[in-house]
């Protein structure tokens, strides 16, 4: 096997290396040139790494977006039942001021209330048809006694017996208080 050498005159030969980095003279020790192409390697080995973490963040940003996205959808969805809810919880509360405000009218025009039901004991002798017509402009009815709780409501001076039956002894003209 034949060795080659190569006779480097004392001249220095420029050795072209990266276009961003300087071109630096070369002896013919070649000292510079090696810690040029040491550097390179170094730089290159940075260069793989920046790409490598460039890489990483930005898959970690892909999963934080797509999570970002269930989030906020889930977020959406709840926020909608949740306005729904409050809608609903909005007409109960203006139901039942409805009912207060029906109540106290009531309560101040004399009628009384059991269970579900007002009552208004009239002072004034009607006969039972009188008595009916005055109930259906008010919007109501004559009484129906369905229990004995509603029955021990009433009060004694009312006409009717225990049946629930208008007591003719009390009332033997048929008239309706």
């Amino acid at each position: 096997m034949e060795k080659m050498y190569a006779n480097v005159s004392a001249e220095t030969v420029k050795v072209l290396h990266d276009p961003n980095i300087e071109t630096q003279d070369v002896t013919s020790s070649g000292m510079a040139g090696r810690q040029q192409f040491a550097k390179s390697n170094h730089l290159k080995g940075a260069v793989v790494c920046l790409g490598l973490l460039c890489a990483l963040l930005l898959a970690g940003i892909t999963g934080l977006c797509v999570d970002y996205n269930r989030v906020a959808g889930d977020f959406e969805e709840e926020q909608t039942k949740l306005l729904t809810e409050t809608d609903q919880l909005k007409g109960e509360i203006d139901n039942l001021q409805k009912k207060l405000l029906f109540m106290e009218h009531h309560f101040k025009m004399g009628w009384r209330h059991f269970g579900s039901s007002f009552y208004l004991f009239s002072t004034v002798e009607k006969t039972w048809e009188q008595s009916k017509q005055d109930c259906v402009r008010s919007g109501a009815d004559l009484v129906i006694i369905d229990s004995r709780e509603e029955q021990d409501f009433l009060p004694a001076a009312t006409l009717v017996d225990n049946d629930g039956n208008i007591d003719e002894r009390k009332n033997p003209e048929n008239n309706w208080p």
